[in-house]
């Protein structure tokens, strides 16, 4: 039940806010997942995966995949992770910054975030071309992968 609550507040919030938003999903829109890339890459990264949970220490997590779809060169992306809460408001947070992620040709890398309050029950990762996007970053290193 719990399970299924936290999946519908999220596709209300993807729903709300993708409105607004200038990407498309990257991910067809039977697997759920709260994931959007730029329209601009989404030819060149490919959603392999994203899970989430409640950890007992009231935070969420949440884990995702990302592969290079191009065989023969490297892409740089940002990623950034928009955290919801019950009532499908935005918290703020310091995912709200943009991280600069490395892909070499046909790479696949996992990338883990937790919230930053115990409010959050539910998220949305928005994934943009660097070049394009530079500027949304400070810290061009920032990279959480696995």
């Amino acid at each position: 039940m719990k399970y299924l609550f936290s999946l519908l507040l999220s596709l209300s919030a993807i729903a709300i806010f993708s409105g607004c938003a200038q990407t498309e999903p990257a991910v067809p829109s039977k697997s759920g997942w709260p994931i959007v890339v730029d329209s601009s890459i989404n030819h060149k990264i490919m959603v392999t995966n994203s899970i989430s949970r409640q950890r007992s220490d009231g935070l969420s997590e949440i884990q995702f995949s990302l592969k290079n779809r191009l065989p023969h060169t490297s892409i740089d992306a940002l990623y950034q992770a928009q955290w919801f809460d019950r009532d499908g408001f935005r918290i703020k947070s310091i995912t709200d910054t943009f991280a600069k992620i490395h892909l070499g040709p046909s790479d696949e890398k996992t990338f883990s975030l937790i919230s930053t309050s115990t409010k959050a029950v539910t998220y949305k990762i928005i994934i943009v071309d660097y070049e394009k996007n530079k500027q949304r970053t400070t810290n061009e290193d920032t990279q959480n992968s696995n």
